[in-house]
This record gives structure tokens, sequence and C-alpha cells, in this order.
């Protein structure tokens, strides 16, 4: 018997209504109806009949609706049961995270959750933060950490730790001995951006419009995939850069790139932690959800 028949029936005989429950399992009504009639094929009585606008259930239909909840009762407190001795046992995480924080924050902190957790086991997949957006929408990843925040009715999220932008210059630039400046005084510069996606892309291309200046007017020599890629362009003195502080904190000290304060409003931003709309998570994502959540107001 197919689970999903029973809980398109309980639903139908609780709103009355084919139309709502089709909306709220995002089906099509013509496919919640296929549905109540391959269950009175199944069963080969009628279960619902009309009074009025509503539906009403039969007597057979009464007593399906009984048994049927109690299938879902019984089948998910089953399933409960089994997750929790799996996840005692080894718990899972697929979890996401932009270029930034999958490269330079979370690498520590997942050992120091595993240290405590050593029979959890995580993956993690890094790509930029339109991506992994994605991933976490279509439910490929349990949790992710971004650069930006993207309005999608299938994620939700919260505002995480803060970062600082600043710009990252060869040392031998004339302007490597400034300690902050306005972004007005760099629209002559070559530039080199991450690609389009990565939330440091987005934040950056915010500050440029808010100090006046405009995407067209910037000599954008070169787009690259990485945060990496982009200091070592940087370093080969082939333009400058607004990277993230924390980027610029990992960085080995003979590299020879110089780090300024961005002194225009806009340059700190937020990473954000997402995760799918749903319901239930696996106990292993919630552990790790709250680790990260109780990291916020120590940073």
């Amino acid at each position: 018997m197919n689970l999903n028949l029973f809980k398109t029936y309980v639903r139908v005989v609780e709103t009355q209504n084919l139309s709502r429950t089709a909306i709220e399992f995002g089906l099509s009504q013509p496919a919640i109806t296929k549905q109540i009639q391959a269950l009175e094929d199944i069963y080969g009585v009628l279960l619902l009949e009309r009074s009025g606008r509503r539906l009403k259930t039969t007597e057979a239909g009464e007593a399906l609706y009984n048994c049927a909840r109690e299938i879902i009762k019984a089948v998910e407190k089953s399933e409960n049961i089994m997750e929790e001795v799996v996840e005692s046992r080894k718990g899972y995480i697929s979890l996401g995270a932009s270029t930034i924080p999958g490269e330079y924050i979370l690498p520590i902190l997942i050992k120091n959750f595993k240290d405590s957790n050593p029979s959890i086991r995580i993956s993690m997949d890094i790509g930029d933060t339109e991506r992994i957006f994605n991933k976490v929408a279509e439910r490929e990843l349990d949790l992710g950490v971004v650069g930006a925040w993207h309005n999608n009715r299938k994620v939700d999220g919260f505002q995480w730790i803060e970062d600082q932008l600043v710009i990252a210059v060869p040392d031998n630039h004339r302007m490597a001995v400034r300690e902050s400046i306005k972004m007005s005084e760099l629209a002559s510069e070559r530039w080199v951006f991450r690609q389009k996606g990565s939330g440091t892309r987005k934040v950056a291309e915010e500050l440029i419009a808010g100090s006046g200046l405009k995407m067209d007017d910037i000599n954008i020599y070169m787009e690259v995939g990485s945060t990496e890629a982009v200091l070592a362009t940087v370093e080969a003195g082939m333009g400058i850069s607004i990277v993230s502080e924390w980027a610029i904190q990992r960085l080995d000290p003979h590299r020879k790139i110089v780090s300024i304060s961005i002194a225009d409003e806009g340059a700190r931003r937020y990473f954000y932690i997402i995760y799918p709309h749903q319901k239930k998570r696996r106990k292993s994502v919630i552990q790790f959800m709250e680790f990260l959540q109780n990291l916020q107001g120590n940073k």
C-alpha cells in the first residue's frame, strides 16, 4: 500500500476540500482526485460523497479515515525509532558552503564538532552562494553556510557571524601604504572579481553601487572562480579586488598582498546558515545547527 494515498485521503477528509488539499500538497486537483479514486478501486467502495460544496465520508470512508490515521502514526513512530537507533550509532550531515566559510571558517569548527561527536560523518560541498542555495532548496544538502541571502520559499535560515570586506592590492601598489580608502578613489583601477553567483561578488557590486560608481564604468580585468584564485591574481599584479577579511587573516605572511580597510558604509556583511523548508530533520543535523548557532554570540 502506498502511504502517500493514505496521507492524501486523511487530509482531504480533514479539509473537506480537494483544491485546498492540492495546494497544501503542491499537486493539481486532478492528481488528488486520482489518488482518492485509486483508494476506492482498491477497496471497491465509495469513500467520499458531496454535501453541498464540501465532501463528507461515507460509512466505509469514515472507517478507512480512522484506520489510515493509525497507520500513518505507526509508520511515523517506526521511522522516528529507527532514526534514533541509526543516529545513535552513526549520524551523517551533508553540508554545503560558499568559498569563504567553506575554506576559511568551517574546517576548524567541523574539527571541534567532531571532537565531541566522532561518530557523525560530515561531507562538505563548496561552491558559490547561488549554487549552495539551489542545492539546499532541492534538499540535496542538509545545511548551507553562505555569504549572501537569496529569497527562496524553499529555504529557511538565520543570520550567523559577521564579515568585513577589504581591498586587496599587490604590496607594490601605489595605494598599499594606505590604511583605509573610499571606493570612489578606485574608479580607474583594474579589478579582479569572483564570478557571478558568489556572495562576495554580490556584496561587492552593492558596495560599488552605493559609492556612486557604476559597474559598467569599472574595468573588470578578470573574473575567477575562487577566493584563492583572486588572491593569486592580485599578487601577480593583474589588478585589485574586494575580498573577505577572513581570507586575509589566513594569508601566509610572506604573500605579497596588502589589505586596505574600506571607508564606505556597507563593507560589512553577514554569513547565513540555511536549510530546507521542512518540519523534520535528522538528529545529527539539528546537533550541528545548534553548535553553529551557539557560536553566533561568540564571534
